[in-house]
């Protein structure tokens, strides 16, 4: 069955990272920090609404102008969410450049920063040449996204500074069985996206039954009920992916991630040292691949992705696979 999300990653664990996240037949993209973005297609670039950023460290926030740079004439608005400090960052970024004949650009950025129990809010529009504007704050308890089809969590820790990582998670997912689409002699279209979102918000999970079956729904100017339409949905288990870069290998880190990370069916995880050069990773507050696949078995996750390795290991890369997967699978 197809799954919601199709990921996109770095191929070489070396190069700055980041991670894409299609959503499928939604013309939209989810981006995990912006490193090294530029092989990635324009295709896909074009389609991100939102991007999560662990920390502006340059390895982590350099593709930010690019993609800037090829959204600047669309219309709905870029959120970008980040830790402590990413506020002020994309104020400086847009400082940069000279906005003088921009004002007629649709573009509108929204910046949320994570700091403790508060997401501060500031608004940097093309109409003002991004200048900025900054909103009411409100609090923050876990989650900083929420879609019809998926939410995204955030998780403050530390790297000797505020650093993020992050879940995106679906509570559900849902296919169409096809057989029970022609039996009811119903098209295949854009509808089905509406279906799916209707479901989403009127069933429950636990109780296996619909909130309320009296929904209705238009499909070739013809009218049903959420639950005339039951039979065409099936409902399975939905995926968890989670993102953790650049994190002290602290004890006090470990706590709060592996629940936050828990059963996840994808971690994507730094490796940035090996054990042997454990200190070095205390030094430069970063995990050791030993730590990934600690924090992957812990947690109960059933696939682990190595990502961002430090260019010392450039001709021995495999000591690092081989170090997690001793963790991960012993």
């Amino acid at each position: 069955m197809k799954q919601t999300f199709h990921i996109i990653a770095i191929k070489n664990p070396f190069d700055d990272p980041f991670l894409l996240i299609r959503i499928l037949r939604e013309k939209k993209a989810l981006l995990f920090d912006a490193g090294y973005i530029y092989g990635v297609d324009t295709g896909h670039l074009l389609k991100i609404s939102d991007i999560f950023i662990t920390h502006t460290h340059i390895d982590h926030f350099i593709g930010f102008d690019t993609i800037l740079r090829l959204l600047l004439r669309r219309n709905s608005p870029l959120k970008v969410f980040g830790p402590k400090g990413i506020i002020d960052c994309i104020e400086g970024k847009l400082k940069g450049y000279t906005w003088n004949l921009i004002k007629d650009y649709p573009i509108k950025i929204e910046a949320y920063e994570v700091y403790r129990n508060r997401i501060n809010h500031s608004s940097f529009y093309a109409q003002n040449s991004f200048k900025r504007v900054d909103n009411d704050s409100y609090e923050f308890n876990k989650t900083i996204l929420v879609d019809p089809l998926y939410k995204v969590d955030a998780l403050e820790l530390s790297h000797q500074i505020p650093v993020l990582s992050f879940s995106i998670n679906e509570d559900f997912h849902i296919n169409i069985n096809k057989e029970a689409l022609l039996e009811l002699g119903l098209p295949i279209g854009p509808w089905l996206s509406d279906f799916k979102k209707a479901l989403k918000r009127y069933y429950n999970l636990e109780t296996k039954q619909l909130i309320d079956n009296e929904v209705i729904l238009k499909v070739n100017n013809s009218l049903y009920t959420l639950k005339d339409l039951m039979p065409i949905a099936v409902i399975t288990k939905g995926q968890k992916i989670s993102y953790v870069m650049d994190v002290s290998p602290t004890e006090e880190n470990f706590s709060k991630l592996i629940p936050f990370i828990k059963h996840s069916d994808h971690l994507f995880c730094e490796a940035y040292f090996l054990e042997k050069d454990r200190q070095r990773a205390i030094d430069r507050h970063h995990l050791t691949a030993s730590d990934a696949g600690r924090l992957a078995k812990e947690a109960e996750v059933l696939n682990l992705t190595l990502m961002h390795f430090s260019p010392k290991y450039i001709n021995s890369p495999q000591e690092i696979y081989n170090e997690a997967m001793d963790a991960f699978k012993k």
